[in-house]
């Protein structure tokens, strides 16, 4: 995923090109939403984004997917889902902000790409077309809880998924990140929507999957992990963890969760350094409390930070 976004975004024609080739079959210019001249304008601007669009023999026009594409009806299935409940999408700005705006109730959007996706502390980003899991689900909740211990349970559930794919070296970076051996496979966007009538969580995962040469080399994906897996079976079975996890989250609070932490948690007594908007502190991780804050050891004691604007990272020890 690439940590950078445009000013602005893709044209409307370009969208309806996408929509009418989103099932990737070929299609003659006959058949497309746009007039040829501006037709040709907007396979450049196509271009530009990487999207892979083709000419095939006759001039048709083919959406080409590096990878099997994603089909809701497939990940409804491993999820035991409603095929109406999953949603997905060619390509989006982002697609936690479609499910802020979408209906209640569980639901879930996926895409190929976004060229605006969110992060944490206000960070943005477009990510490659195809090759990655770019989830997000929108869940209903009877009081909104905080949402520095439900990210930690997100990325649970990630976890959890993904451990039983044989993973070494598989762990969870507070708050919301996934890590192989000091790599970042996965992150995790929780946002909190305080709606009339019933609040939501809206919960976002990028995944890196498949081999994708634009990766940083801070970065690692379940292929260079060695794991080749269908991006459809490993949607449908985040979204049946992440709905077992978060029932459990509404009934039993973060505490119930603190066993997996403790086992997941790849920073546990590492020396690391925590940067806030007061300041830069170092110490030692000494795992979370109750709540889903870190616990940091420095010489003037243990002090509890919250996810907030925090960002953690390991330090060399003293």
């Amino acid at each position: 995923m690439a940590i950078s976004a445009p000013e602005q975004g893709p044209s409307a024609d370009l969208l309806a090109l996408l929509a009418t080739l989103a099932d990737g079959l070929p299609r003659p210019p006959c058949a497309l939403p746009l007039a040829a001249a501006s037709l040709e304008k907007t396979l450049a601007e196509a271009e530009r984004w990487g999207l892979p669009l083709q000419r095939e023999e006759g001039g048709q026009l083919r959406l080409h997917y590096p990878y099997p594409p994603l089909r809701a009806a497939a990940v409804a299935q491993g999820a035991g889902w409603d095929t109406a409940d999953v949603v997905v999408l060619p390509w989006c700005d982002s697609s936690n902000e479609r499910l802020r705006h979408g209906p209640q109730g569980p639901r879930a959007l996926l895409c190929e790409g976004q060229w605006a996706g969110r992060g944490r502390r206000g960070r943005h980003w477009s990510s490659p077309f195809g090759r990655h899991l770019y989830l997000s689900l929108s869940w209903p909740v009877a009081a909104l809880p905080e949402q520095g211990s439900a990210a930690l349970v997100a990325a649970l559930s990630v976890h959890r998924v993904l451990h039983s794919l044989g993973i070494p070296g598989l762990g969870v970076k507070w708050p919301n990140d996934l890590w192989v051996n000091g790599r970042k496979l996965a992150g995790i966007l929780v946002e909190a929507i305080p709606q009339m009538g019933q609040p939501r969580l809206i919960i976002g995962l990028g995944l890196n999957v498949h081999a994708d040469p634009a990766l940083p080399h801070t970065a690692i994906s379940l292929h260079d992990a060695g794991v080749r897996t269908d991006r459809n079976t490993l949607a449908g079975s985040i979204l049946r963890q992440w709905e077992s996890d978060l029932r459990r989250y509404g009934e039993e609070g973060f505490t119930a969760f603190l066993p997996r932490w403790q086992e997941a948690d790849c920073l546990a007594g590492r020396w690391v350094q925590v940067s806030a908007p007061d300041g830069i502190r170092e110490g030692r991780a000494q795992g979370v409390d109750a709540h889903g804050r870190l616990i940091l050891a420095d010489e003037s004691g243990l002090h509890a930070i919250a996810m907030g604007e925090a960002s953690l990272r390991p330090a060399a020890a003293p």
